[in-house]
This record gives C-alpha cells, sequence and structure tokens, in this order.
C-alpha cells in the first residue's frame, strides 16, 4: 500500500510529478506560469467517492475499537476527532454500498515505537487487544516525512482478519508539496485543492485496509480501491471486490438469511454429519527461519504444489496461516495469494 516522493520540478521546462499526485504532465505552451499551474492544479482534484446505493437491506452498526499511539496522539491534538472524520468519509463509502455503519470506541495506547515498521505496530496492537469483542481493532501510529503513496506505507492489515494499523496523514510534507508546485496561486486555492485530495486519500487508505480485513487480496487493476497503489482517480471497488467483501460482510454480520436447523427431540438420534459437507483444516505455522504445514516443515516453494493438491482433492478446505510475532506481514500475505491462485477458497490469518 504505498507512494513515492514528488520529483524535484523545473517550471521553465514542464511539471514532472511522481504517482503520488500526478502521471507526467508539462504545461501549455503560451500560457502563463499562474494559468497553467492553474489548469494543472484541476487535474490534481480527486474523483468523488461512490456512495451511491447498491445494498438493499438495512443498515448494520458494527463496533471498532480505535487505539491512539503517543506519537499519532502528539501529531493531532485533537485525535479522536480527526480520526473521526476520516472514519465518517468511509461511512459513507460504506453504509451506501455494503450496509454497514462503523461506530468508534476510542483509547489512549501507551505505545512509543517510532522507529517500528507497521507489520511490527499491527503485532503489538493484536498482543493489546485480541479483536474478539468487537468487528474491528484499527491502531493509530505517526504519519511518514514523505508524501507517500504506496498502501504499505500508510497502512496495514490482516487479510481475513480484524486488525489495522494506519499512519496520520503527512499533513506538513503535503502543504509543502502544493506550495513548491503551485506558487502562483492563492492560499486559498491550494488550501481548497489540498483539503479536497486530503479528504479523499484518508477515506481511500481506511477502506483499503477494511477490504482486506474483508477478504480481499491486492488487485491489479488501476484506479480501484483494492490497487496497491492509492490513486486520486479512484472512486470505489471493483465488482469483484465488492462482491468478496459483501459476502463476507454477511457471514460476519447475518445479512443474510439461513434457515434454523430443526429442533432435536428425545425420540430422534442426532443428525450424521454428511461426509461431503465435512471439511479438513489445514494449518499454516510461519516461524522466523521456516514454513510448517499441519507441524511439519516445508520449503517455499513447494507451497503452491501443496496447495494445488489441496485444491484438487477439496476446495472448501479451510487453510489458516499463523504466524509468530516478528515475522513480515509481506510472508504471510505470499502464502494466502498462492493459497488462492490454487484455486483454495477459505483461507484465513490468526
Amino acid at each position: 500500500m504505498s507512494f513515492a516522493i514528488l520529483l524535484g520540478m523545473k517550471w521553465c521546462v514542464g511539471l514532472v510529478l511522481c504517482s503520488c499526485i500526478s502521471p507526467v504532465m508539462k504545461f501549455g505552451e503560451g500560457k502563463s506560469a499562474k494559468q497553467a499551474q492553474h489548469d494543472t492544479l484541476n487535474e490534481f482534484i480527486p474523483s468523488t467517492l461512490d456512495t451511491s446505493r447498491a445494498y438493499g437491506g438495512a443498515v448494520r452498526n458494527a463496533k471498532v475499537i480505535v487505539y491512539a499511539d503517543d506519537e499519532y496522539r502528539a501529531q493531532n491534538l485533537h485525535w479522536e476527532q480527526t480520526f473521526g472524520d476520516q472514519l465518517d468519509r468511509a461511512n459513507a463509502v460504506l453504509e451506501p454500498q455494503f450496509g454497514l455503519h462503523l461506530v468508534a470506541d476510542y483509547h489512549v495506547w501507551n505505545h512509543h515505537a517510532p522507529g517500528h515498521a507497521l507489520d511490527e505496530d499491527l503485532d503489538d496492537l493484536r498482543a493489546l487487544d485480541d479483536g474478539r469483542s468487537t468487528f474491528a481493532v484499527i491502531g493509530l501510529t505517526s504519519s511518514l516525512g514523505l508524501v507517500s503513496a504506496t498502501f504499505e506505507l500508510l497502512g496495514v492489515a490482516t487479510i481475513g482478519g480484524n486488525h489495522v494499523m494506519l499512519r496520520g496523514f503527512a499533513d506538513l510534507e503535503e502543504r509543502k508539496e502544493f506550495e513548491r508546485v503551485f506558487p502562483d496561486l492563492s492560499p486559498d486555492e491550494r488550501a481548497r485543492a489540498y483539503e479536497t485530495r486530503r479528504r479523499h486519500k484518508t477515506a481511500a487508505i481506511l477502506l483499503h485496509e477494511l477490504g482486506h480485513n474483508l477478504g480481499m487480496n491486492h488487485e491489479e487493476v488501476e484506479d480501484t480501491l483494492m490497487s496497491p497503489r492509492y490513486s486520486d482517480h479512484s472512486t470505489g471497488f471493483s465488482v469483484p471486490a465488492h462482491a468478496t467483501i459483501q459476502k463476507t460482510l454477511d457471514q460476519r454480520l447475518g445479512g443474510v438469511r439461513q434457515e434454523a436447523p430443526a429442533p432435536a427431540t428425545a425420540t430422534t438420534d442426532p443428525p450424521v454429519p454428511d461426509p461431503a459437507t465435512v471439511h479438513r483444516k489445514l494449518v499454516i505455522h510461519v516461524t522466523a527461519t521456516q514454513i510448517l504445514i499441519d507441524g511439519r516443515p516445508r520449503d517455499q516453494s513447494d507451497l503452491s504444489i501443496a496447495f494445488s493438491g489441496e485444491a484438487a482433492l477439496d476446495p472448501e478446505t479451510e487453510v489458516v496461516v499463523q504466524k509468530d510475532k516478528g515475522v513480515a506481514t509481506a510472508r504471510v500475505t505470499d502464502i494466502v495469494d498462492r493459497a488462492k491462485a490454487a484455486g483454495m477458497k477459505r483461507v484465513s490469518i490468526e
């Protein structure tokens, strides 16, 4: 999930920006610097996130527990309001699209680890709160000292789990870039464009990470919320991503009506499970030095073969990936991707 730093620019030759703000662009010939900057600024205005109604049922409330660490609170004095605004913008998408409204329960997190990578912070968050009593556990930490577009630098989440770590918005760095790139525009004009971009970007980051919690890996589809890179042109989730997220939500929150089982009587023998509906559980344990499948060491290169063989026997086998503390999230994500690519349908991370 990540962004590159804006490159240096020379107005006399043309404006060149990394994808964190825009693809390569040049000012039109014959225009003043101010007019050229004004035209380019209009191209930086983000697309509007999709808030059209797609969910046909009643909106369901779900609690998220939000922990703000020492660095986040130091950078955001009114931190509950700061994140609350971000959550409101995400809810503006989640409610009409998926019938979900998230309600935050805020907590101070006495956590000071400024040198930590996000996946290390995520491990600390999971140790703090196992998430069993809530829909999701969200940790907030300090922003980066750069303008980033890669989602992995801005947030990280457990795929199929319910833990999310988010960085604060790099407010100072983003403002500096706007001032440097658009020096001839009025402060009000820059401020309006900057605020529109901030609102879009922070909502997109939160929605992206929640998408991981709700079963989605990255999609190599540009300008969608589950792309590995943030885009100011993204308006929502792709059709496949939307379907996966909706299915997971309905399973977790009871959006799909299910028939109640017939009550057992004293004269009725207990039902015998149909062998065709009993699926085994495959446990993948990732340590710092090896990968264990059902307790037996396996090479990373053997995983795809093992998953393919299992999928041929029963694609509904439950694959559960466990990792020791300190194991990089990227290793776990690779295993999940291999399992799904092989045809395994039920993959989760504990």
